[in-house]
């Protein structure tokens, strides 16, 4: 077995503190994944440069190094913050590594604040932990069954969360780890040497910055580090490079700012503050296209202010800053989660990481939901049957190693999935469970000074099924929920 023979002291203390930014990183490696239009200007968009030119040449430099560390998580939402917090709590000298400057990815900065689950089994390990601590400052809803007619059995578990008070849990839990964290913090590539990625660069405040690592996790969402990196990724479906529609959110008063609404609890609220949410959804974006992105951003806005303001009615308090995106780039791992792995409820002795909720394609184009998707189909509205008694599907460690790169581990809406299943694992507690694997794994393989794709997966499902274990159901009707049970 080929082993990573770097010493982790010596890699710490070693470099001179400069990096050749042409000779050791790949900025753009993984442009082929893209749709062919992020390759077009539109019709609007400036020429690239006066004469014309469509590329330029970036001048060779000297990127002064920021940082090193064991660990380098790039993304602070849901699936970056459990994975530094798992890293950290391994051991494991962690940087987490955000473009703005809070913590909490699509449910604070796309307002993206409900929690929806069809059976609970996906409430994993650091969700409970979250969750405990929301409690703690108010800042979530008491979890209950919702009446839903989308569902065959009539009802689906939902609550929402104060995205205030989510920054604030996740700033306490990695700070409480010992997570470093860097703010404001733009991904400009990875530095990649012989096959193996060694950090990112980064574009701050100061300029941009190298940091380097022993492991590497992307939980950017678009897999914007493997891309980089020049991992082969896959995008859309059906033959188109769109993924799903997106949204963009906004949040109104209730026009009761006396009522707290705990006992609904619903997506509409936000926690237990009296303001609604309101959203616009889009179709046809490409959200890996800069112009496309910008120009569905304003659109969005856009139709919610047009919902206009009147006196003494519910008013605008504000709208998000970011869209909410579903489906983007999707890394080829070592293993690959199919769509039969969903539709079968498979499980694996290596998984990782539960997944229960809905198949949830939101088409990116006018086509409709697909029949075999609906109630109307019998065999979709018995697979809904066996979800509410318990049933879920398994993530298998491998679709969080990325293929063709070591040292490299992803996690969150990005991991290796087909799409129908990329639909179901792409909510938020999953993408905590899968990135709780994944800091794990990190830390693992160092201890071991192993591979990530080396590593024995057995002893990841150990350490987190410990883990875990460790974390006390957030909600009493968590305790009462059935969970389908693992072949022996």
């Amino acid at each position: 077995m080929k082993r990573d023979n770097t010493s982790r002291r010596r890699f710490l203390q070693s470099g001179a503190g400069l990096v050749a930014g042409m000779a050791a990183v790949s900025a753009d490696s993984g442009r082929a994944a893209d749709p062919p239009s992020s390759a077009r200007p539109a019709a609007n968009a400036p020429s690239a440069s006066p004469s014309g030119a469509q590329t330029y040449r970036e001048p060779a430099q000297e990127v002064p190094v920021l940082g090193r560390f064991e660990v380098i998580v790039c993304g602070g939402g849901a699936a970056g913050c459990a994975a530094a917090l798992a890293a950290a709590r391994q051991g494991a000298k962690t940087l987490l590594v955000e473009r703005e400057g809070y913590l909490g990815g699509t449910c604070v900065m796309a307002l993206v604040n409900v929690v929806l689950s069809t059976n609970g089994a996906d409430f994993q390990g650091v969700w409970h932990e979250w969750a405990h601590t929301l409690q703690k400052l108010n800042g979530i809803a008491k979890l209950h069954r919702s009446k839903n007619k989308h569902t065959v059995v009539g009802w689906w578990l939902r609550n929402s969360v104060d995205p205030e008070m989510v920054k604030c849990v996740w700033d306490k839990l990695l700070t409480a780890a010992g997570v470093t964290l860097l703010h404001h913090a733009h991904l400009a590539g990875a530095i990649v040497e012989q096959g193996q990625v060694r950090g990112v660069l980064v574009e701050t405040i100061a300029g941009r910055r190298a940091l380097y690592a022993q492991r590497v996790i992307d939980c950017t969402g678009d897999a914007a580090v493997c891309a980089r990196a020049g991992a082969v990724c896959d995008q859309g479906y059906g033959g188109s490079a769109l993924g799903m529609g997106v949204d963009l959110i906004g949040l109104r008063s209730s026009g009761q700012e006396s009522v707290l609404f705990e006992s609904e609890g619903g997506g509409g609220t936000v926690a237990k503050r009296p303001e609604r949410r309101v959203g616009f959804r889009m179709r046809e974006v490409d959200v890996l296209d800069p112009w496309g992105l910008s120009a569905a951003t304003q659109k969005g806005r856009q139709q919610i202010w047009g919902q206009g303001q009147v006196v003494g009615k519910p008013y605008l308090i504000l709208t998000a800053s970011r869209l909410g995106v579903r489906s983007t780039r999707r890394v080829r791992g070592i293993a690959t989660v199919t769509a039969a792995d969903a539709y079968a409820f498979r499980k694996y002795p290596d998984g990782i990481a539960r997944s229960s909720w809905e198949i949830d394609i939101h088409p990116a184009s006018a086509d409709p939901i697909p029949v075999s998707l609906k109630n109307v189909n019998e065999e979709y509205r018995q697979w809904q049957r066996r979800l509410a008694e318990g049933e879920y599907f398994d993530i298998r460690y491998g679709c969080l190693v990325v293929k063709g790169v070591d040292h490299l581990l992803v996690a969150g809406r990005c991991l290796s999935a087909e799409h129908e299943a990329q639909s179901s694992l792409r909510i938020q507690q999953t993408c905590m469970a899968t990135g709780q694997a994944a800091g794990t794994a990190a830390a693992l393989s160092l201890k071991q000074n192993v591979t990530p794709r080396e590593l024995d997966p057995l002893q990841v499902v150990k350490q987190v099924d410990q883990d875990r274990a460790a974390v006390e159901p957030a909600f009493e009707l968590c305790k009462e929920l059935p969970l389908a049970s693992r072949p022996s």
